[in-house]
């Protein structure tokens, strides 16, 4: 739901004009954050599984170069369209870091980033222009730190919300129902709230709402600030709590969605490509969406024959490289 959800933003223009681009675009600021959520709550997941093997760390090493660089050398591809990815690197070497940190410990930093982060980004951006750009492969390392940071699509110090709100998630018992009900029902709720406390304080401010630190009682999509974070973050708890609470009812028509998720990296990475092909995003609602639509039901299929054929994905394989293997299991 995440990748498609991207791909409806990616491959066409955001707009708000009539009540079908308002439905097509709702997972514009949701998809990404889900996206980031899931990262969050399977990297919590990847470390539990193996929390008695002493050589995980060269696999997250591993797996955060191939995110970072190769995302850096992508973003070359599609200018128009930010790719997400080094900031994944950028995630999951920190991991290696708010691994150690207790329920308590990383439930008190995610709030304490909640809090700061979009004040430090703000900061950066209330002096002159703020570039969203994302940075490509070959530019200075400062330039590339500053936008991964600070100045990006994804600025790292706000972005690390949803990622360790997503590993503090995956500590939990996600089998139990009682949790699953209160993602459902909290998650809902924080999604309701902050997106309506953030339009009735644009409402209020008016002209202010676009600049300066008013801007911090707002929560647009992208716009880095505090309630989008709770309202997106909430919508993603919702749906992975739904998602659990209903699998057993869903699971026969909804395992095709299941296998383009196992190969989510490599669809990912085949999207860009079919932007940059396509010269970049689609204008035309009359063209993008029928694109759209034909995009995902071809990778749906495509997924679902991988993965009955050989599983794991092409570069879901590089991921899982055999020596990397050995390492993690301590035999080199």
């Amino acid at each position: 739901m995440a990748l498609i959800g991207m791909m409806m933003i990616n491959l066409g223009t955001v707009r708000s004009d009539g009540w079908f681009n308002k439905v097509w675009t709702l997972p514009f600021g949701r998809a990404s954050i889900l996206f980031v959520v899931l990262a969050g709550v399977g990297m919590s997941l990847f470390q539990a599984s193996r929390q008695h093997h002493s050589g995980r760390w060269p696999v997250l090493l591993w797996r955060a170069l191939i995110f970072l660089l190769g995302g850096l050398a992508l973003q070359v591809l599609t200018p128009a369209v930010s790719v997400i990815l080094p900031t994944y690197g950028v995630l999951f070497l920190g991991a290696l870091l708010w691994r150690r940190l207790s329920d308590r410990a990383l439930a008190a930093v995610t709030l304490l980033m909640l809090l700061v982060g979009p004040v430090i980004v703000l900061a950066d951006q209330i002096p002159g222009e703020h570039k969203t750009r994302m940075p490509t492969l070959g530019e200075t390392p400062s330039t590339i730190l500053h936008s991964l940071f600070l100045s990006g699509a994804y600025p790292l110090l706000v972005w690390v919300v949803p990622f360790l709100a997503g590993m503090w998630l995956g500590r939990q018992n996600l089998r139990d129902r009682t949790l699953q009900r209160r993602m459902v029902i909290l998650g809902a709720a924080a999604a309701v709230v902050a997106f309506v406390t953030g339009q009735m304080s644009a409402m209020i401010l008016g002209a202010r709402a676009d600049s300066g630190w008013g801007r911090l009682l707002t929560g647009a999509a992208h716009g880095q600030m505090p309630l989008w974070l709770v309202s997106s973050i909430g919508s993603a708890t919702f749906i992975i709590g739904g998602a659990l609470y209903f699998w057993p009812k869903i699971s026969r028509w909804a395992l095709p969605l299941a296998h383009v998720g196992q190969l989510a990296f490599t669809l990912y990475v085949i999207h860009f490509f079919v932007i940059a092909a396509m010269g970049g995003r689609i204008e035309s609602r009359v063209v993008g969406v029928p694109v759209t639509i034909g995009l995902v039901l071809s990778f749906t299929a495509f997924a679902t024959l991988w993965v009955r054929r050989w599983g794991v994905g092409p570069l879901e394989r590089i991921l899982r490289a055999a020596w990397l293997a050995n390492i993690a299991k301590g035999r080199a």
